[in-house]
C-alpha cells in the first residue's frame, strides 16, 4: 500500500516519525461514496528513512501488506477468537453461562495481552511496516 505522510520527527539516522492518514476498506472517495461519512482520522507511526527525509518534508511512504494484515489480525481478531473459545471450553465443563461469560472475557484478556507483547517485540525488532521511498 503507498500512501504519502508528513515527517514529524527525526528519531535516528535510520527511521523517522510519520503521520499518516489512516486508510479505509472503502478508501475514502467520499465526494462520490458518501456511505460513511467517517472521519479522516491521521495517526503517528515509525517508518524506515531510506531517502534522509527531514522534518516536515511530504514523504510517499509503502506499508508492507503482510504485515499489516498479520497485526490486525492479531490485535482485532484473536481477542474475539479467544472469547469464543473460552466460553465453548467452560461451557463444555458443565460450568454456568454466567461463569462461561466470565470465562470468555478471560480471553478477551489473554488476546489483547498477546496483541499488547507481540506489538513490543515488532517494536523492539525494528519491524515496522513503513517505509519511506521518496520525497514527494
Amino acid at each position: 500500500m503507498i500512501q504519502k505522510a508528513v515527517v514529524k520527527k527525526i528519531l535516528d539516522r535510520k527511521y523517522a516519525e510519520i503521520e499518516v492518514q489512516r486508510q479505509s476498506a472503502c478508501g475514502h472517495d467520499c465526494a462520490n461514496c458518501g456511505g460513511c461519512g467517517a472521519p479522516l482520522e491521521r495517526i503517528q507511526a515509525v517508518a524506515i528513512n531510506r531517502v534522509d527525509a527531514q522534518v516536515g518534508d511530504i514523504v510517499t511512504v509503502e506499508a508492507e501488506n503482510k504485515q499489516l494484515m498479520r497485526m490486525a489480525a492479531i490485535v482485532y481478531t484473536l481477542p474475539l477468537v479467544l472469547f469464543f473459545a473460552f466460553f465453548i471450553a467452560a461451557s463444555l465443563c458443565g460450568v454456568s453461562e454466567g461463569l462461561s461469560g466470565v470465562i470468555g472475557v478471560g480471553g478477551i484478556l489473554v488476546g489483547t495481552a498477546v496483541a499488547v507483547r507481540y506489538n513490543h517485540k515488532v517494536k523492539k525488532n525494528g519491524g515496522t511496516p513503513f517505509t519511506i521511498i521518496k520525497k514527494g
